[in-house]
This record gives C-alpha cells, sequence and structure tokens, in this order.
C-alpha cells in the first residue's frame, strides 16, 4: 500500500500543477478548466482539439486524489483493525 500512496501522490502533485501551468502559464483552459484554443491557422479552418496529455493530466487530477485518499483510509483501516484483534486476544 505504501507504494501505491507514494506513486498516486507524485501523479496527483504533477497534475495539479500541470494543470495550474495550463491556465495560467499556458493559457489552454480556462478558470473553469474548459479547453481554450487559439485560433486557427489562417487559411485553414482546422479547430485545434484537447490532446491526449492534456485529458490525461485532467483524469489525472481527478482520480490521483481518489486513489491517495482510499489507499491512506485502508492503511488507517488496517492498522486500526490490528490494534483491535491484539486487544481482543490479550
Amino acid at each position: 500500500m505504501r507504494w501505491l500512496r507514494w506513486i498516486s501522490g507524485i501523479v496527483w502533485i504533477f497534475c495539479w500543477y500541470t494543470l495550474y501551468l495550463e491556465v495560467f502559464r499556458w493559457h489552454h483552459m480556462t478558470k473553469s478548466l474548459r479547453f481554450n484554443p487559439p485560433p486557427p491557422i489562417p487559411g485553414t479552418n482546422v479547430q485545434p482539439k484537447a490532446g491526449t496529455p492534456l485529458i490525461a493530466v485532467c483524469a489525472g487530477s481527478v482520480v490521483a486524489p481518489l486513489v491517495f485518499t482510499t489507499a491512506t483510509i485502508a492503511t488507517w483501516a488496517r492498522a486500526r483493525h490490528g490494534q483491535a484483534s491484539r486487544r481482543a486476544a490479550v
């Protein structure tokens, strides 16, 4: 469980920091986390779409905190259950 908490914590920090950069530095997203495409290249009518890295960062920013929280609660529950069973045995 410890490795799961470490990995999900690192992914959580990375994704949220990348979202911060997307919104406030690169301006690819609005403050309401909507994709804000740049204007199309002159002479074409190709509309830019959010790429796989941006979609992955958005998904990771939701999934990583849930995994981290679930792993932490599971670790606490195992520790508490272990203490309760030791008390009952004594």
